[in-house]
């Protein structure tokens, strides 16, 4: 039982430090602090990202090296919703950006090994509210060295 129970919570997250822990919010932070993110966002300058900006995690192997990456959205602050997404390997040493991305109002969803974005599409005169042209979608795959957009397509939804 205790062996079970052992192998469970090892399964959860072996972040690159090496003890197991479950992977979440803190996590995705840590990483964000670890690497000192910078993107450009809203505004054409590149700015330092604020630990404090994480708005959700999904951690998964994307990557499929046996560690848990965590990909994370970077929240506005307003009514922009997640204005960007990045990816963060577990490596030896701690962790590494693999993808930094903008957008305004990103969904970051998982789809088997793979990450996809969703982004709203607003034709003239919608309100912020309310896209009508649908959403837009990349599927994002690992190809063993880096993240390459596998998908590109457009829906009346969301979610993929």
């Amino acid at each position: 039982m205790i062996v079970v129970a052992t192998a469970a919570l090892a399964a959860i997250a072996t972040p690159a430090h090496g003890s197991p822990t479950a992977c979440g919010l803190a996590t995705a932070k840590k990483a964000v602090a670890a690497t000192k993110l910078r993107m450009k966002l809203l505004g054409p300058d590149t700015v330092r990202i604020s630990p404090s900006s994480v708005d959700s995690a999904i951690c998964h192997d994307f990557t499929r090296d046996g560690r848990t990456d965590v990909a994370v959205t970077i929240a506005s602050g307003g009514t922009a919703g997640d204005v960007g997404f990045a990816v963060f390997r577990s490596v030896p040493g701690g962790w590494q950006v693999a993808l930094a991305r903008n957008g305004y109002k990103v969904g970051l969803f998982r789809v088997g090994n793979d990450l996809v974005s969703s982004q709203p599409i607003f034709n003239k005169n919608d309100p912020n509210c309310c896209p009508s042209g649908g959403f837009d979608h990349q599927r994002f795959h690992w190809n063993g060295k880096r993240f390459v957009v596998a998908r590109n397509w457009n829906t009346k939804t969301f979610h993929p």
